[in-house]
């Protein structure tokens, strides 16, 4: 049976800056983060500048943890240390595990890769150690070794 995500909104980030420490690319007021290099606004206590974050990415972005409740609160990323993001490529949608500070711990691999035979995501990819490796259907594996 096929696992529809669930919008839930009593999830907060509440401290977790995973997305802002340098895990993922993006920009706020033109100040560029990448991995390896975290948001310029982004400090021990959070977000400097909270109140006036830009609407794209910062109040737009919504991890997979945050938005769907089929992810357990174990893996929040400030607690797992990966980053789930739903992203497209070519239309065909995906989850990707990015890991966020230190090599992705073997449960949190094992739930994820489990996740999908199990019909909780159709596509997935995961980053270990640098390298990224990809499950899914076969139009989701073409596209991915066209865009490789």
């Amino acid at each position: 049976m096929k696992t529809i995500p669930i919008l839930d909104i009593s999830r907060s980030c509440n401290g977790c800056t995973a997305c802002c420490d340098g895990w993922l690319n993006g920009s706020a007021h033109n100040y560029k983060f990448w991995a390896g290099h975290k948001c310029h606004y982004v400090s021990e206590d959070g977000c400097s500048i909270y109140e006036q974050r830009p609407h794209d990415p910062c109040q737009t972005f919504k991890c997979q943890w945050l938005i769907d409740n089929n992810f357990p609160e174990w893996l929040k990323p400030s607690l797992s240390k990966v980053i789930f993001v739903r992203r497209e490529l070519n239309g065909i949608s995906y989850v990707h595990a990015h890991e966020a500070g230190s090599k992705m711990d073997s449960e949190v691999l094992s739930w994820f890769v489990m996740a999908y035979p199990n019909g909780m995501f159709p596509n997935i990819a995961y980053n270990v150690s640098g390298g990224v490796n990809y499950l899914g259907r076969n139009d989701f594996i073409e596209a991915v070794n066209k865009f490789v």
